[in-house]
Formats: structure tokens, sequence, C-alpha cells
């Protein structure tokens, strides 16, 4: 071990600022160098000052009231520091993961006649039970989830017996943005003999199908 690393190891465990640790690093070196310099060995110089810890410890006992304060407020300071670091890190995550609405057509990327249209196409082939066609429209996410098997599950929660389809409500669009993609958002009201059911529909740039809710 060298002076410089035995040292280092002590005052890093000085509860003091940085400019004091630094003051009591250069007075130790230069009293390990004083000692050398009169023909003592490095190995008992360090074991005459001891252990880091102990060494340290005894710093700290004798360490004027002011400095530990200032020290306190120093690490309450860099704690605040580290706080808000991880909040403001957890935000732009936050802005990043969770979806963003926006006002339909701000992007440019969706047309409002031809969202409807391929809103209504997609609750007809619902409708037909038409999952091949539905599925060669839909990204690659809803191919994987996109069954007659989940679709009649979800159907069921809305409620039993729907009937026959009897036309469609109104239609309400925005746009999301979600980890730099953006999608249209289609909100539409349809009517069947026996019920009233919300379509939630969700497109890429692309009119790929990407979400489906029913209630």
């Amino acid at each position: 071990m060298t002076a410089e690393t035995y040292v280092k190891q002590i005052v890093k465990k000085v509860k003091c600022t940085g400019k004091k640790r630094n003051e009591i690093r250069k007075q130790l070196l230069s009293d390990i160098e004083s000692e050398m310099e009169r023909g003592e060995s490095l190995e008992k110089v360090m074991l005459r000052m001891g252990e880091p810890i102990a060494a340290a410890e005894e710093f700290n006992q004798n360490m004027l009231q002011e400095e530990v304060k200032k020290y306190k407020r120093g690490v309450r300071i860099k704690i605040a520091v580290c706080i808000l670091t991880v909040l403001a890190a957890a935000a732009i995550a936050a802005a990043w993961f969770l979806p963003v609405t926006k006002k339909f057509g701000s992007s440019g990327l969706f047309n409002e006649k031809t969202v409807e249209e391929k809103s209504k196409e997609v609750i007809r082939l619902l409708d037909a039970e038409d999952y091949d066609t539905l599925l060669a429209g839909s990204d690659i996410y809803m191919q994987k989830v996109l069954t007659k098997e989940i679709v009649d599950a979800a159907k069921k929660m809305a409620g039993d017996n729907w009937g026959e389809f009897q036309g469609f409500g109104k239609f309400y669009m925005a746009e999301q943005k979600q980890q730099g993609n953006i999608r249209a958002v289609v909100q539409m009201n349809a009517a069947y003999e026996n019920i009233a059911v919300t379509y939630t529909l969700l497109f890429d740039k692309d009119m790929k199908l990407s979400g489906l809710y029913i209630k």
C-alpha cells in the first residue's frame, strides 16, 4: 500500500467538508513524508497511525462542531440534489413512456375521412368475425392478441346478446404520442339491437390497427 492510498482511505471516512478533507490529506501526507525522511519505514508509520477507519474516527471525534455542521449541511444538499435528479429522470421517463394526447391532425399524418372509414371497416370485420382480414390490417402487437376468443370475451364484458348492428353514432378523434410514435385515436359509438357499444380504436401512421377497446 502506498502513502497516498493509505491517506485516501482515511480522509474518505472523515466527516467534514471537501476543503477540510483536502487539508487533512495534505497534512497526513506531509507527516508521513517527514517520518520517512527521518528513516522510518512506511509500514511502521502506518502501523503507528493505526487502521484507516480508526484514524478517521479520531479525526471525527476531534472535529470542530462548526465543521461537522457544514459537513451535515453538505450531505443534505447532496441528498436533495440526488432526489431532484431522480424525480427529473422519472418525469422524463414518464413523458417518454406515457401517452400524450394531442389534437387530431396536429402531426399531419392522418386524414379524418380516411380514419373514419377505416374505423367503420374494422367494426364491420369484427361483426363478421373476419379475423384474417383484420389481422392483415393490424400491427405486429395486434396480430398476436386479436383472436376470436379475446374479442368474444371483451364483447361479453360489455353485455350479452348484442343483436344485429343498427348503425354508427358520433366519432371523436385525437392523436396520441408515445415513445416517439404517433397514433390516431378514434372513439366511436355503435348501436346494436340490444345494446349501445363504445369502441376505441388506435391506428399507427400506416393506418394499421394497433389498439382496440370495447365497452
